[in-house]
């Protein structure tokens, strides 16, 4: 077993990678996906992408080039947007979300692509949503053919993501970067006008009053502009009883508004703070939305939940035709249709004469597709991989099915998991404590000038500076940008974190638990004999690799991922799909019409001689020309990560579906303790484990809808899985690649931010007690504020820059 001992960079995604003790079995590549891309961008003459691309990271391709995808969906769309643009004689217009858009690079070589198609006349990408718009000329341009070469360089193409949760976080964001626009402009304006103030211009100079109105009139635009939208939140969050950080901020701004109103009015120069409310107001909105903006990097990187939750064609009785309707009137005795690749919604009984496979991984683990006879029952979950659709009956209503059932655990788990980002007791108790120490010093402080008797203007002064200078940048800007600067460097590595609550969570973890097939093993089986691939010449390889490019089954998949890192492996001979035949559990073939020759790809003994030393044969007229043999593998680096997490103390756990005995082999292979590895265990099986073992302090990583109750019952949750629609929006993180080193670095990168953020408080605490021992004394003003408070955050500021770095 190959333990990993450092790490590359993929030439073509950046992403770090663990390289096998074999040097020599080092490609440059993280998986066969980019690999593949990387050779395509080279040949189309689009490698200028590169150069583009600097030193951003992408989105590991992984298999997503290689997929069959459904576009029936989109060819809908295309229909309903053309006869709309018939009526009103304006270009076609659609949009749609993009899986695996990163940067600038991708962008323009998406654009590239769009341009070589003819019909086609605009294309908008936005990478910070993940979606792009696109005009065409209806009946010329073929919009299914431009999602499918997409595809092909790594990127998917999705329906826009249209619930309510998504418009409200996308209009949010939106609406907040033009507050920061805006109050930047008003804060520019503010302090344009005062510098003249600062630098000695006279009361009785015949500008200065203008200038006094347009400072005064820039600063109130940028309080209700900017101060507006904490005012809400903190107003909101009191209305329940809670502490927001919105609070703290809402009341420097309505402090030093106040007073710098009153000192305007009074002529008190010493309490006018105009300048400090618009940059304050701007500070802090800048400080959010970098917040908001990170996980929304993260969380746009994903396609809408649509390949799971679909249309079904539902078969009425003796009807040619069958009606498309949602999943979601499905009931009991109703007729549909599976194409291949689709999961199944409900448990269903097979009809027809003919068997069909099914891959139940998704649902108890199993990594091998399974044939069932017609009668039979398929669970819901069950995914078609045949190349050709099935017809089924429903058992049971949509709303009554398990998938569902788990679909739903998943999603409240998410949502449980987000509403706790800002409600930590840690949190709250911080804020409470400053809240009070701060109004009690301000309060104190101008009762006692007041007392001592220096006047209303002083004791005011007093006041309404230790509020102004006791500034939340810390809390505010600093340790916001820490928290993007974190997640804009893990995910330079792969890995996306996607809910804020996660880093306090994490510091409590003493137990991680994997479920194995596809977390701690790789998603398709490994080809151990790669080299009889390069004993083809270059037409068997085109003729295997149109047998296999529909294909859905795991070996399949394996050997056309293979194939594509072989010279002239991504060539493949012209085959209509149609003409392939599909033997369910044995293979397919396809006979040559010129020459008669039969190509078969399937299980020894099938087309071909028995042999027990082979997984697949690939043979002509029954002559064996390539025999290839598969093994279930862990992935590169399971070995080494597992060692090293156990060397610090975590304890390791897996939960599988799949075969006890399967389940105890890979527990061998990793060194764990086989009573902490369960096999055949059920979605609740698995979720009453950790909830019987300290679910307060376990990580959970799975990938299959049967991981989401386990995924409700953990402190933590991860997956490796992207594309699959359930777990990766409802996790704290996902990550891509093939190896495990996701979860050490993301352990060791919360332990990295908690002393980040512990040296930015600290700073934060020697400032404010420095500013508001000045303010006490009498000595602070507006010049020594705007100088003061800059300089405070620079430093918090910087502090916060060094996370970003390994």
């Amino acid at each position: 077993m190959a333990i990993t001992t450092s790490e590359a960079i993929c030439r073509h995604c950046g992403t770090e990678y663990p390289v096998p003790a074999d040097a020599s079995a080092d490609t440059g590549f993280c998986c066969a996906g980019c690999h593949f891309v990387h050779g395509l961008i080279n040949e189309e003459g689009l490698d200028r992408f590169y150069d583009l691309r600097g030193g951003q990271t992408l989105q590991p391709v992984k298999s997503l080039a290689f997929q069959k995808r459904d576009y029936d969906w989109l060819a809908g769309l295309v229909g309903e947007a053309e006869e709309v643009c018939a009526e009103c004689e304006d270009p076609a217009r659609l949009t749609l979300d993009l899986q695996g858009i990163s940067c600038a690079a991708c962008v323009w070589l998406i654009e590239r692509v769009f341009r070589r198609h003819p019909g086609g006349l605009r294309i908008v990408v936005d990478a910070q949503l993940g979606q792009m718009r696109i005009w065409w000329e209806p009946g010329k341009f073929d919009v299914v053919a431009f999602a499918a070469e997409l595809q092909q360089f790594g990127y998917a193409v999705g329906r826009v993501t249209d619930d309510a949760e998504t418009r409200a976080r996308r209009s949010e964001s939106r609406a907040l970067l033009t507050r920061v626009g805006v109050v930047a402009s008003l804060a520019l304006n503010t302090m344009a006008f005062t510098v003249p103030r600062y630098l000695g211009m006279e009361e009785d100079f015949f500008l200065a009053r203008l200038f006094e109105l347009i400072t005064l009139a820039s600063a109130s635009l940028a309080f209700l502009v900017g101060g507006g939208y904490f005012f809400r939140r903190a107003w909101r969050a009191l209305t329940v009883g809670a502490l927001h950080m919105d609070l703290p901020i809402s009341l420097g701004l309505i402090a030093a508004y106040a007073g710098s109103l009153v000192g305007w009015l009074a002529r008190v120069e010493s309490l006018m703070y105009f300048d400090f409310v618009a940059t304050f107001a701007f500070l802090m909105l800048g400080g959010r939305w970098l917040q908001q903006a990170a996980v929304e990097k993260n969380r746009a990187a994903l396609l809408a939940d649509t390949d799971r939750r679909r249309e079904v064609e539902r078969l009425g009785e003796g009807e040619e035709n069958p009606t498309v309707v949602p999943v979601a009137e499905l009931e009991a005795g109703d007729r549909f249709r599976v194409k291949s690749g689709d999961t199944l919604p409900v448990a269903a009984l097979l009809e027809g004469t003919d068997p069909a496979e099914f891959s139940l991984e998704w649902i108890n683990g199993e990594p091998e597709p399974r044939a069932l006879s017609p009668g039979a029952e398929v669970p819901a979950g069950a995914v078609n991989v045949g190349r050709e659709p099935v017809t089924v009956t429903a058992r049971e209503p949509f709303a009554a099915s398990l998938l569902t059932r788990l679909l739903e655990v998943s999603e409240r788990a998410g949502r449980e998991a987000s509403q706790s980002a800002e409600n930590g007791r840690d949190f709250g108790r911080i804020l409470r404590a400053y809240l009070v120490v701060v109004l009690v010093v301000a309060f104190l402080g101008g009762g006692a000038w007041l007392a001592l008797g220096g006047g209303w203007a002083a004791a005011l002064q007093v006041l309404i500076s230790v509020l102004v200078v006791s500034c939340p940048c810390a809390l505010g800007v600093a340790l916001p940008l820490m928290d993007d600067l974190v997640v804009a460097r893990l995910r330079r590595a792969g890995l996306f974190v996607q809910n804020g609550h996660l880093w306090p969570k994490l510091r409590q973890v003493t137990q991680i638990v994997f479920d194995k097939t596809g977390t701690l093993t790789r998603e398709a089986p490994r080809l151990t004999n790669p080299g009889v691939l390069e004993q083809l010449d270059t037409g068997q390889r085109a003729i295997l690799a149109a047998l296999v490019h529909d294909s859905r089954h795991p070996v399949g998949r394996a050997i056309r991922e293979t194939l594509s890192a072989v010279a002239g492996g991504r060539e493949k001979a012209a085959i209509a799909p149609d003409t392939i035949r599909e033997t369910v559990a044995s293979g397919v073939a396809w006979r040559d019409p010129e020459s008669g020759v039969e190509w078969s790809f399937g299980k020894p003994g099938w087309k071909s001689e028995p042999d027990s030393e082979s997984s697949v044969v690939f043979a002509r007229d029954g002559e064996p020309l390539a025999a290839f043999r598969f093994e279930e593998a862990l992935r590169d680096d399971a070995v080494a990560e597992v060692t090293a997490l156990r060397g610090r103390g975590y304890r390791l756990a897996i939960l599988s579906g799949d075969a006890p005995e399967r389940v105890g082999k890979i527990a061998v292979d990793l060194g764990l303790d086989s009573s902490l590895a369960v096999g055949g265990a059920s979605p609740q099986d698995k979720a009453d484990w950790i909830l019987a073992h300290d679910p307060e302090h376990t990580l959970y990583v799975g990938d299959g809808a049967n991981d989401s109750l386990a995924f409700e019952a953990a402190a933590c949750r991860g997956t490796p899985a992207i594309g699959s629609g359930v777990l990766e929006r409802q996790s704290d993180f996902y990550f891509l690649g093939q190896g495990l080193q996701a979860i050490r670095r993301l352990i060791d990168t919360a332990h990295r931010r908690r002393l980040t953020a512990r040296r930015i408080l600290s700073v934060a605490v020697l400032y404010n007690i420095a500013a508001v021992a000045v303010a006490l004394a009498g000595w602070m003003n507006p010049i020594l504020a705007a100088i003061l408070m800059p300089i405070s955050s620079v430093v918090t500021l910087a502090i916060a820059a060094t996370a970003g770095k390994r």
